[in-house]
């Protein structure tokens, strides 16, 4: 599909898909570890164990759906038919997890923290993949995945207002959070599902007239996608840092701040990073991606380091701070995605394959990596120092919390400042992938474009 056949309709179709899943990254990222730790009595050592372990089958599950999902063309769409899989399996997972019944021990939430991920997988590497194959173009393609991003956050606004509203009654505790909020999910992710199964189209696919190549030359290709390998070097680190933060939030906001509901303050945080997606989509078209990545990441790094210096009761200017990274928030969402899209053309160009399921695989394992060291190691580290998700807490234990949750994470984006820097894929150099693709349709033997042909990508 051209990019002029592209309307608005089918961007909007395909990217209100993101929505219900947009919610589940607050219930996942900030109050999983307080209501199974602080609630449910599970320790928080435990907590950060089981998310860790959980993470395993997705080096298992990750390459295997992305490759599915490129080599299996069922009538309905290769894209398309894994919508209604993932859908299926995420519920179930959702269920379990964040409406747990009966006696809740170490291995139940391991089964269900692993259930709602393999739904995840199932639902978000194709439909990732779907949207990178929407338009060649590299600007359309930021404007999809702004698209996406812009439902995901719009669903993470309407997940902390969810908690805002619960925690402002009398009596409400974690339990009554997470069963609003698994609610909604189950409501409305069969809806968007249903959507975007019958209002986004698959676009053809043709296949170059080159020999296919094997598992090991196709890791060796993309191990030789140098633009590729840095952005998910970022994306990682950039994401360990974030996850990172987020965990330990509702402790730090509590403990350190004297914010008692954190809801409210994500609700602004959300909506400032929502209202940001067009001005950081502008940035990147006018400034090229990477060099907008690493504005919005600079601006987090400093952020987290102000962290470090608020006392109890500054909630002014925690809450500026907050809002700042709120503003970056949106530009850690779109822009990394649409760059993975823009490196894929570089694998296309070398190999005459789509291969668009794979390297989301690699970048959606790599980024899972990313989100179970996020999350598992600051719940160890806080337990180790004898940190109690109930409260009670001396200085010691408060200290620590504040250089976990500031300096820690300030230290990781400082690397992956370093690592986006080196990013090469320019949108002047896109534009000759994009040539060159468009030129091999109609005639085999056109040459590569010369940064390919020197080895400079």
């Amino acid at each position: 599909m051209s990019s002029k056949q592209l309307d608005n309709q089918t961007i909007l179709s395909y990217g209100i898909l993101s929505l219900p899943i947009g919610v589940l990254g607050i219930p996942m990222g900030i109050y999983l570890a307080p209501f199974y730790a602080g609630e449910l009595g599970l320790p928080l050592a435990v907590v950060g164990s089981m998310l860790m372990l959980s993470r395993v089958s997705d080096f298992i599950t990750d390459p295997l759906i992305g490759v599915l999902s490129d080599r299996w063309r069922p009538s309905i769409g290769r894209r398309r038919v894994w919508l209604p899989i993932g859908t299926m399996i995420m519920m179930i997972g959702v269920s379990l997890l964040l409406r747990p019944s009966g006696e809740v021990n170490a291995l139940y939430f391991l089964i269900a923290v692993s259930i709602t991920y393999l739904g995840y997988t199932t639902l978000q590497l194709p439909y990732t993949a779907w949207g990178a194959e929407l338009s060649p173009d590299y600007h359309v393609r930021t404007k999809v995945t702004a698209s996406a991003k812009f439902f995901d956050t719009f669903g993470l606004v309407i997940s902390t207002i969810i908690p805002a509203v619960i925690l402002s009654q009398a009596g409400a505790k974690a339990s009554d959070v997470m069963n609003g909020l698994s609610l909604f999910v189950l409501f409305a992710l069969p809806i968007c599902a249903t959507i975007t199964f019958f209002r986004v189209p698959e676009p053809t696919q043709h296949k170059a007239p080159q020999a296919k190549i094997d598992a090991r030359q196709a890791f060796k290709l993309i191990a030789r996608n140098k633009p590729f390998a840095i952005i998910t070097i970022t994306l990682f680190i950039a994401t360990v840092a974030e996850v990172f933060r987020q965990t330990i939030t509702l402790f730090y906001a509590k403990e350190i701040i004297g914010v008692e509901n954190i809801g409210t303050v994500f609700i602004f945080y959300f909506a400032t990073g929502l209202l940001m997606i067009p001005t950081w989509t502008h940035i990147a078209n006018r400034f090229e991606k990477h060099r907008a990545l690493a504005g919005a990441l600079s601006l987090v790094f400093v952020t987290n380091v102000g962290m470090y210096f608020i006392d109890f009761g500054q909630t002014t200017i925690f809450t500026i701070f907050f809002l700042i990274k709120g503003a970056c928030f949106s530009a850690l969402l779109i822009l990394p995605l649409a760059m993975v899209a823009d490196t894929v053309d570089i694998d296309a160009a070398l190999t005459g394959e789509r291969r668009q399921g794979m390297f989301f695989a690699i970048g959606t394992m790599v980024q899972k990596l990313a989100y179970a060291i996020g999350q598992g190691i600051p719940l160890i580290l806080l337990g180790f120092i004898g940190f109690d998700a109930a409260g009670s807490n001396g200085p010691e234990e408060l200290y620590w919390l504040t250089v976990c949750y500031s300096i820690l994470p300030a230290a990781t984006v400082g690397f992956a400042i370093l690592a986006i820097l080196k990013y090469s894929l320019t949108a002047k150099r896109q534009e000759e992938l994009k040539s060159y693709l468009d030129e091999r349709e109609i005639n085999p033997a056109a040459e590569l474009p010369a940064f390919l042909r020197v080895s400079k990508a």
